[in-house]
């Protein structure tokens, strides 16, 4: 459909790297950059103890990871590269770095707004516009904020993820993708249906030793080709900057196809910004809304500048041609060179579990907005099954159509989303002072 192109076009090519480039630096400024000054306190901070009873920060961490890593590290990295060429991977590390002071911000809102309802905690963007903005336009924002983050749990949240895990068993196994999904869509339901605390014993599992895997297979790789990665990050750092000659200008930098795509695909990677972060990490029992917010900063960190960056080496060393069939084909065509046929294996079973993890967490986050619009359980019922079957049918989808869905409801919802965290900017500055990793505003030097 030409109008998703169109949108996404210009939504990704301009307005998504004005709002984190541009976003990212006035926070880090407001906030007086603590975890690149600081990194003592703000790390000490991270991994104090509370004592809590319930689900932990840590395993609050790996249900937001469980939606983060996996196919944005893989067929993310692999489609930027692909459509922009290696300039893309320096545009993912300049999201990443402009967006982890973003992903702290909306958890602390999200922290600091939260309510206990029913045994647990609830809390997101919608939370925070409703009662941190308050008025009608608080109301008004959180609604259209859920309604659309309802429909990207439908578009970013499953087809995007089935696809690449069912290309991936497919090319392995020879297995029907169609069949997959539906296999794929009962055990998704099985873990909805649980709840949030199911989804985290999940995540807490699977995470670590996916992470675990893949990061030693690529890691061997950098390190078999150490002597060449200087002359790829020259290569990276020179595409980065390829803007057309014939456009020129501002004009010809948001239309670099490097930049686009860099900056679009590390979003949809590390979802710093777009809002999604807050769902999962407010379910943590901890009383320090910046204790929280700083393991989101950790999430980016290792979603994009670790996982991305290690992707994208292993696609640019192995000399594969970039014009695979798709994303997935690339990813395992690169891996086999230096692993034969056991990569194929590998990274197809890596992929589906990632993928599953996500599916499932954006099932969670599209039930948590849906919730916050009606409380019918009916409502919440039809909404798991509609989600699980076209969860199912995402593996037939067309590549080309799930990511200009997926890209075009990102850089909505972080164009709702920012507007809000720039509205409670104090709140956010209140917290971090309270928590000691920022002086009060009046100070010109930092504590000691």
């Amino acid at each position: 459909m030409e109008w998703i192109k169109h949108l996404s076009d210009i939504g990704i090519g301009i307005v998504l790297p004005l709002l984190i480039i541009g976003s990212g630096f006035y926070f880090t400024k407001f906030l007086g950059g603590f975890y690149l000054l600081r990194p003592a306190r703000t790390l000490r901070l991270a991994l104090s103890k509370e004592g809590t009873n319930g689900v932990s920060p840590l395993r609050a961490l790996s249900v937001s990871l469980a939606g983060t890593l996996g196919v944005g590290n893989i067929t993310g990295v692999a489609v930027a590269i692909m459509l922009g060429g290696a300039g893309s991977l320096f545009w993912m590390w300049i999201s990443a770095f402009f967006s982890m002071i973003l992903k702290y911000a909306e958890i602390v809102l999200g922290m600091r707004y939260r309510i206990y309802e029913n045994g647990k905690f609830l809390g997101g963007p919608m939370y925070y516009m409703e009662k941190g903005i308050g008025g009608i336009l608080g109301k008004t924002l959180a609604c259209i904020f859920a309604l659309f983050g309802v429909i990207s749990a439908f578009s970013m949240g499953s087809p995007v993820q089935m696809k690449a895990a069912s290309d991936a068993i497919y090319q392995t196994f020879s297995f029907p993708p169609l069949l997959f999904g539906f296999l794929s869509a009962v055990f998704c339901a099985f873990l909805l249906f649980g709840g949030y605390e199911k989804i985290s014993r999940a995540t807490a599992i699977l995470i670590p030793m996916l992470s675990a895997v893949y990061l030693f297979m690529a890691i061997r790789i950098v390190w078999l080709e150490s002597d060449r990665i200087y002359p790829l990050c020259r290569e990276i750092f020179k595409q980065a900057f390829s803007f057309s000659s014939a456009s020129g200008g501002i004009f010809g930098f948001f239309t670099c196809q490097a930049l686009r795509h860099g900056i679009a695909k590390g979003s949809f990677s590390h979802e710093a910004g777009c809002g999604t972060a807050p769902l999962a990490h407010t379910g943590a029992e901890t009383k320090i809304p910046a204790k929280q917010g700083i393991l989101g900063i950790f999430e980016v960190f290792f979603d994009t500048v670790v996982l991305c960056s290690l992707t994208g080496f292993v696609i640019l060393l192995s000399g594969e041609s970039l014009s695979a069939e798709n994303g997935m084909a690339l990813v395992m065509h690169a891996f086999a060179k230096y692993y034969g046929s056991v990569a194929n294996y590998l990274i197809a079973v890596s992929v589906m579990l990632f993928a599953l993890a996500a599916v499932v967490c954006w099932g969670y986050y599209g039930k948590a907005m849906l919730s916050y619009l009606t409380k019918s359980e009916t409502v919440s019922v039809i909404y798991i099954l509609l989600f699980c079957i076209v969860s199912a049918f995402g593996t037939v989808m067309t590549e080309g159509m799930a990511w200009q869905l997926s890209d075009l409801t990102v850089a909505l919802m972080t164009l709702i989303n920012l507007f809000a965290v720039f509205i409670l900017r104090r709140e956010i500055r209140e917290e971090t002072e309270a928590a000691g990793l920022c002086p009060p505003k009046n100070k010109h030097k930092w504590d000691t």
